[in-house]
């Protein structure tokens, strides 16, 4: 809430004519109370909702992770499958495969 010099400078004239300067420094003192609860409370709320959140979301977290993990496990495997059967078909020669292909 941002207050610049000039908004709090017409504060202070309006409370001035308003409540005159003997009711001034105590109403400035229970705003200032105020406006220092009001802030905690705020404050205790998103921390409340932040916490609840993260609460909430941490299986969520977790679980992405693994399925991430896993993911990445099977990219390798399928990477190295696909290598392997690269040098297979590389090892095997033509007429190889011709022989195979052939009813009996």
């Amino acid at each position: 809430m941002g207050l610049g010099p000039l908004e709090i400078l017409l504060v202070l004239i309006l409370g001035f004519i308003f409540l005159g300067p003997e009711k001034l420094p105590g109403m400035a003192a229970k705003a200032g109370e105020w406006y220092r609860k009001f802030q905690k409370a705020t404050f205790d709320l998103s921390k409340s909702v932040t916490e609840e959140i993260a609460k909430e979301t941490k299986p969520i977290k977790e679980e992405t992770t693994q399925l991430l993990e896993e993911t990445r496990q099977l990219t390798e495997d399928t990477k190295q499958i696909t290598e392997e059967t690269k040098e297979l078909i590389k090892d095997t020669k033509p007429s190889q495969v011709e022989k195979d292909e052939k009813p009996s």
